[in-house]
């Protein structure tokens, strides 16, 4: 997912490739929503598994909350960015900042499953 919205952020405008960018735009997304449909189960896992026994479903609720806390911070992210330049500059690479900006968390999702180790068995 993180790959997927980092090409979003660098992909080319519309005046420079034309009719590919939206498809593009469209192909990148459907990549997305793959991806948060994989990572989703395997977290949700990951958490239950990790958590102690008797705090499973407590463990469990953060994994399942953690899809509108992101929606809610890139909404956070994008009317800060907005608000901090012009609305020219937003509308042709401001809002691509966040997008971009995710690169970072696609180091940090490939260090904290191995630091994790193994799982049990529930």
């Amino acid at each position: 997912m993180g790959t997927a919205s980092t090409l979003i952020g660098l992909l080319p405008t519309y005046a420079m490739i034309g009719v590919a960018a939206p498809i593009l735009l469209t192909i990148l997304r459907f990549a997305q929503g793959l991806a948060i449909g994989g990572q989703w189960g395997g977290a949700m896992l990951l958490v239950t598994e990790s958590a102690p026994d008797d705090k499973r479903g407590f463990y469990g609720a953060f994994a399942q909350a953690g899809a509108p806390v992101g929606v809610i911070l890139a909404n956070l992210a994008f009317i800060t960015i907005s608000a901090m330049v012009s609305d020219e500059f937003f509308n042709t690479w401001g809002w691509r900042i966040p997008f971009i900006a995710s690169a970072v968390l696609i180091g940090k999702k490939h260090v904290y499953p191995i630091k994790l180790g193994g799982h049990k068995s529930i």
